[in-house]
């Protein structure tokens, strides 16, 4: 079927209208309009008179419509546009560039809006290309530019193209900003020309003989032409200069007779220096960081047909190439761009998948983008990708990253660069194990080689790196981040470990293991150290027995050993190994049952509960004659740790997390970056086992004090119910007890040690005890004394007094990091007298910054020490003992503060200064408030909202 305009309407206007193209020296210089007098003007402020302008956009207009239409039936099989368009298309082309050079301003501009309307032209017409369409090329060619060779068959159009360009820019007709303007059109006019050459290959169009699309030597023109204007480029230019270099380099390194049989345009190393600082300094200067331009960028100058070139990545000895000099210039300051290390991390994973000898250039830049994290929430990009085409576009042409589906998730967070990472090793290693199916290549003996690289780079800088190997640091801080990212990479990497490294590998983990770690670091430390020894069970011997047999060892060590050996146990999947190391290593785990210390002892039951669960079963009876001493000892041991309360309240408290424990799984992205548990808010890193049970012992111990507390308090209020009742049966008692209360003043906060009554305690013989002016001195030091204990007793009651006079108010900041708004809270809640203040790190409070904010507030509020992981259980804790929860957080049921009545007994949940409260977390509240805005600022500072908060809750119960 073939579209028709009616009449050829459509066309036969825009053939009228674009006469004025062509008539430009015949139209007179008249005054410019009062808004363009004196300016330069940019695209939409042409310097032509009112008539002219109205002229030249009927022009363009008419010819964009025909363009459009093209374009949108170019890729039908059932629609295709009609001859007379394409024709007039064509003839437009030739017209345009067959121009002679303007003598007036007016003919200046009128030409410059002619190159305008050929952008739209030139996007239609590759689009459109059929034999016939290469036809009137090969005619065209012949007057078009006989100075150039006509073998090749673009040659002819690129070169009167770019001809006519200087020739306007020569003629000095156009004003600066609209010599600006022009080459915008240049490069979009290029960008579509270049694209020819593929239209020609997809739509099957052959040459006859070796008649090739573009010569060698004009794409080099090209490409330098390009580069030099790179530096400088305005803001609209950018895209269709740096398409133009992506699609030089592709033609160049494509065959099928895109040039001549063996040729290329040569790009070499100084041509390489030359772009690669041309397009740094194009991404400095740049201050909007759209995803288009940085996409661009990165396909272009990071070209897949260069990146394989060795090269490029490392000249003569140990010199930067190029494409290494950019990579590291574009992450070292990218940092300050989240987009752009995303951005970069895609496409350069996606190269190194494809050239993994490329991988041993970049150990620095695979570990920055390992440990690499931004606090930084990019709200646009993701809009951009899905909303914007040409982000789109340029977001597609980056190289295929790995694991397409699994990355996606995280695309869109401070994670990516890592997950990417962790992804491309994770196919790196099964490429080996493919090929040893198949057969070994350089490809996958590289992938191997430099993965293993890579692992002993990270090991080193865990052992020895001043900031990874410290061992005192705060809970949440950027070195806990940073130990954990580093880790679970390190646990990706354990698939690289053969028999050449085990050793050095094995050594350099023990050194970490030994060391303090948090649990959120040594649960990775842990895995990594599973996958090894499940895969090299000769050492198991010879390395831990040693370490089970050294009773000296750190409790925190040796549990992180119990549990390793117990999953390795757990975990062979050969009976045979399997029982060699429960003779081996349950012997000498036994001991720590006994331990002292509490959190190894509780940990070390669980595990060995375990263990004996699995591979002793219960049907043995304990009293048969048949069996071991030995054995009866195990089966009576885990009768007793199966049946009794307390063992079974903690393996409760499990939630049967060690049966759904899986070393291997845990040691794969898949496992590692999982977002399906609900306490992985700190660096996708769920609680360990080892938390859990400290957390459940520190629960019971909690308890615990709380019972005994109450108790003393009955003990307490008995004893004076015995005193009312001896007072009222001899008066004298009464003031025997004011005697000696000074004595018996019971505060366990202000404890003061006992002054002993000399003359009680002296014997009489001895004369110089009886001397007048010492008994008075004497006395006079009693007065003292009591006096001193009166006063402590006095100041300690007034302390308990503003302590306990505190509105029933509790503000949880545990989801904040930011140390200024923490400290404005604090000095907030202690002003309002808050109940208590609830932040992840008590720790917090010994912090210079904090102290200088908070002006000893810390000191008057209770701290209160809940961590992210742990916030859920404390609300609903408080919900039970009478609270309500409450979250300050606009969502579509959110309540205006001032509409709100409060509780009073009300928590009050503030959400992460920019992401807000999670969504699980939101769940569990009776209510959200928010504030009532009035500006265009979307949110205000989460101190500044807290305060508002409290003092709406204060200003309703002082009113009550």
């Amino acid at each position: 079927m073939v579209w028709k305009p009616d009449k050829g309407e459509l066309v036969s206007f825009a053939h009228v209208t674009c006469d004025i193209f062509w008539s430009f020296d015949t139209v007179k210089d008249a005054p410019l309009p009062s808004s363009v007098t004196g300016k330069l003007g940019g695209p939409s402020q042409r310097r032509l008179a009112a008539s002219t302008s109205t002229a030249v956009l009927n022009a363009i207009y008419s010819l964009r419509t025909v363009s459009s239409m093209i374009s949108c039936f170019a890729y039908s099989k059932e629609i295709r546009p009609p001859d007379s368009s394409i024709t007039f298309l064509w003839n437009f082309l030739w017209k345009v560039l067959a121009l002679t050079a303007p003598s007036s301003e007016t003919g200046g501009e009128i030409r410059l809006a002619a190159y305008e309307a050929l952008v739209f032209a030139l996007k239609a017409l590759p689009n459109a290309f059929s034999p016939l369409a290469v036809d009137r090329l090969v005619d065209a060619n012949n007057t078009l530019c006989r100075e150039v060779d006509q073998k090749h068959l673009l040659d002819p159009l690129f070169h009167a193209f770019l001809r006519n360009i200087d020739d306007l820019l020569g003629v000095g007709m156009l004003a600066r900003s609209r010599r600006a303007v022009l080459m915008q059109w240049k490069w979009c006019c290029l960008d579509s020309l270049l694209t020819a050459p593929y239209h020609m290959l997809e739509k099957d169009i052959h040459l006859e003989g070796t008649f090739p699309f573009i010569s060698p030597m004009m794409l080099k023109r090209v490409f330098l032409d390009v580069v030099d204007s790179l530096e400088h480029s305005g803001e609209s230019s950018v895209l269709p200069i740096l398409r133009s270099i992506r699609l030089i380099l592709s033609i160049s390194f494509t065959k099928k007779k895109m040039l001549s049989d063996s040729s290329s345009i040569g790009i070499d190393i100084e041509m390489m220096w030359k772009l690669v600082r041309s397009a740094w300094t194009l991404y400095v200067n740049c201050n909007k960081r759209r995803v288009a331009p940085i996409a661009a960028l990165l396909s272009s100058v990071l070209h897949s047909s260069l990146f394989n070139d060795l090269g490029m990545h490392q000249t003569a000895g140990t010199m930067q190439g190029p494409l290494k000099w950019f990579v590291e210039r574009i992450l070292e300051e990218g940092g300050k761009s989240p987009r752009t290390v995303r951005l970069a991390a895609l496409h350069l994973t996606g190269l190194w998948l494809m050239y993994p000898e490329t991988i041993k250039y970049y150990m620095a830049e695979l570990k920055l983008l390992t440990l690499y994290g931004s606090v930084a929430f990019d709200e646009d990009f993701e809009a951009e990708i899905l909303e914007n085409g040409e982000g789109r576009r340029e977001f597609l042409s980056l190289a295929q990253r790995p694991d397409l589906e699994f990355t996606e998730e995280f695309l869109n967070t401070e994670m990516y660069p890592r997950v990417a990472v962790a992804v491309l090793f994770q196919k790196l290693a099964s490429l080996r194990e493919v090929s040893r199916l198949v057969k070994q290549n350089e490809d996958a003996c590289a992938a191997f080689l430099h993965g293993r690289m890579f692992l002993l780079e990270l090991l080193d800088s865990a052992v020895n790196d001043k900031y990874l190997s410290k061992e005192l640091y705060k809970k949440h801080s950027m070195i806990h981040r940073h130990k954990v990212r580093a880790w679970q990479m390190i646990c990706v990497l354990s698939l690289f470990v053969d028999e050449s490294i085990v050793e050095e590998v094995t050594s350099m983990l023990h050194v970490c293991l030994y060391r303090n770690n948090l649990p959120a670091v040594r649960q990775f430390l842990e895995i990594f150290a599973i996958q090894l020894y499940l895969k090299f069970p000769s050492k198991i011997r010879e390395q831990f027995v040693p370490i089970f047999q050294d009773h000296n060892m750190r409790p925190q060590a040796l549990s992180s050993y119990v549990f390793i050996a117990a999953n390795v146990i757990l975990h062979t999947t050969e009976v045979s190994v399997q029982l060699k190391h429960l003779d081996e290593l349950l012997p000498p785990i036994i001991p720590l049952l006994t331990s002292h210390h509490h959190n190894l002892r509780g940990f070390t039951q669980i595990l060995v509960y375990q263990v004996l669960c699995k591979l002793m079963p219960s049907s043995v009876p304990t009293n048969s004659e048949a069996i071991s001493m030995e054995k009866k000892c195990f089966l009576c041991l885990r009768s007793y740790l199966q049946e009794n309360s307390d063992c079974m309240r903690l393996r409760s408290s499990m939630e049967k997390l060690l049966d759904a424990y899986d070393p291997i799984a845990l040691a794969t992205p898949a496992g590692l970056f999982s977002s399906k548990h609900e306490d992985v808010a700190f660096e996708c890193a769920p609680t360990s086992i080892f938390e859990k049970v400290i957390n459940f012992l520190n629960d019971v111990r909690e308890d615990l004090r709380d019972t005994m507390a109450k108790n003393a308090m009955i003990v307490k209020n008995d004893g004076l119910a015995v005193a009312e009742t001896m007072k009222s049966k001899d008066p004298s008692f009464e003031a025997d007890n004011e005697k000696l209360s000074p004595q018996i003043i019971n505060d366990t906060s202000f404890d003061f040690q006992k002054k002993i009554t000399l003359q009680k305690h002296v014997t009489g013989g001895n004369e110089a005890y009886r001397s007048d002016s010492l008994h008075k001195s004497l006395a006079e030091m009693e007065k003292e004394d009591e006096l001193l204990s009166s006063m402590a007793h006095s100041r300690n009651s007034i302390f308990e007094g503003i302590r306990g006079c505190r509105q029933h108010f509790i503000l949880v900041a545990s989801l904040l990091d930011r140390i200024p708004n923490l400290a404005g809270l604090a000095r907030t809640c202690e002003v309002f007298k808050a109940a208590g203040f609830v932040v992840a790190d008590a720790s917090i409070v010994h912090d210079k910054q904090f102290q200088l904010i908070s002006v000893t507030a810390e000191k008057w509020v209770p701290i209160i020490e809940v961590p992210e992981y742990s916030l859920k259980s404390f609300l609903m804790k408080k919900k039970r003992e009478g609270f309500s929860l409450l979250g300050l957080e606009q969502t579509a049921n959110s309540i205006p503060l001032d509409q709100y009545s409060f509780p009073k007994k009300s928590v009050l949940v503030l959400g992460r200064e920019k992401e807000g409260i999670p969504v699980d977390i939101i769940h569990v509240l009776d209510a959200c408030l928010e504030i009532p805005q009035l500006g265009v600022v979307r949110s205000l500072n989460v101190h500044v909202s807290g305060a508002i908060a409290l003092w709406e809750y204060t200003r309703q119960h002082r009113s009550r």
